[in-house]
């Protein structure tokens, strides 16, 4: 009897959780932008492209920036070398020798000192107001700065990120996991936005006001969420741009997918436990009503979740024949006809963040980045 309420439980508290969570920022998500948009700002923008044994990328991101629809005047492009082992700069030189339409600049670091570190060294040769970070293995469509500056115009807004799109949705169920994710993300974040502030930003597009932070974030690891985090601390808002679009690849095996997974969900549990502190501190600027439920969503549940899985099995052990067992078992099978990919990107996702956050613990960050 004792099982059997503790599973109840468990479930009640770890479903209720989702359900109240997911629904309250997809109801806000819906809710009409309260800001200053204006469609004809333009303003000067420095871009820059962190590379780290990009040879295989840069020069399909510099002819990509190139059929970007923007005042070529206008822009500056800066590439951020953290030291490359491999043949980047030189095919960065190839091509800058070739021509570009717009100025370039390359900033290289000798010694490894990880991403945001570089991205730091580059600050001291930005020449323009707005700064925008791009991973070089991430390509953009050719109207994403008119899609997201507009946002930049209004004065409480001091830096706004894209929606990243898959390339490769249906190579594996990874991949299609993958994609249930981030559609499902895409909404929370953007309900946060609407709210205030949404702090998961992605590498593939960033852009803030250079007023907006003295330096990118070290501390965590995720230099773009990190350094949103700083953004809202100078009392801005930090939003995603859902129609400001990018296009990346992501891991097609299961060892690859796990590699990201666990270090982007190391990050964001580093920021989430500094959200707190400032909370404690009554220093934090970001409502309460985004912390907090992010931080029972990405700490705590998790948690439930793996509770929930031991109990189960061992009720179903013990009481195979039960009602609630063969509901379990129902609802199990039910899910992997009807929303498999859904269903192990929901399960996968659970235990990297128990994984995450017991690594986190014990001392374990992620500061220089490395491919899947």
């Amino acid at each position: 009897m004792l099982l059997m309420l503790l599973v109840c439980s468990l479930l009640l508290v770890f479903s209720l959780a989702y359900a109240l969570f997911y629904f309250y920022f997809r109801f806000n998500g819906k809710k009409p932008w309260n800001l200053r948009i204006e469609n004809g700002f333009q303003p000067s923008v420095s871009i820059m492209v962190p590379t780290h044994n990009e040879e295989g990328n840069i020069e399909r991101k510099l002819a990509n920036l190139q059929t970007v629809n923007y005042p070529k005047d206008k822009m500056e492009v800066i590439i951020v070398d953290d030291a490359s082992e491999d043949k980047t700069l030189l095919k960065v030189d190839e091509v800058i020798s070739r021509g570009l339409e717009f100025k370039t600049k390359v900033v290289r670091q000798k010694s490894r000192g990880g991403k945001a570190v570089a991205l730091n060294t580059a600050l001291d040769v930005v020449s323009s107001s707005i700064v925008i970070v791009t991973d070089a293995d991430t390509l953009w469509p050719s109207n994403i700065l008119e899609k997201a500056l507009p946002f930049l115009a209004d004065p409480t807004v001091g830096a706004v990120t894209g929606r990243g799109i898959n390339e490769q949705t249906s190579e594996s169920w990874v991949t299609k996991a993958e994609d249930n994710y981030l559609e499902l993300t895409s909404s929370i974040r953007l309900g946060e936005s609407k709210v205030h502030s949404t702090l998961r930003f992605e590498g593939g597009f960033c852009a803030y006001k250079r007023d907006a932070f003295d330096k990118f974030d070290c501390e965590s690891g995720s230099d773009d969420s990190g350094t949103a985090l700083k953004v809202i601390q100078h009392n801005l808002r930090t939003i995603l741009v859902p129609d400001a679009v990018f296009y990346t690849s992501f891991p097609t095996s299961l060892s690859g997918k796990l590699k990201v997974k666990v270090r982007r969900a190391n990050q964001l549990i580093s920021l989430w436990i500094k959200c707190l502190k400032f909370m404690l501190e009554r220093k934090l600027v970001l409502p309460k009503r985004i912390v907090m439920p992010e931080v029972f969503m990405f700490i705590i549940n998790p948690f439930v979740f793996a509770a929930l899985a031991v109990a189960s099995v061992g009720y179903v052990f013990l009481f195979p024949l039960s009602i609630l067992s063969l509901f379990l078992l129902a609802c199990i099978l039910g899910l992997l006809i009807f929303a498999r990919n859904l269903f192990l990107e929901f399960v996968v996702d659970n235990l990297l963040l128990v994984y995450a956050s017991v690594s986190y613990l014990f001392g374990r960050r992620y500061v220089a980045w490395k491919r899947a």
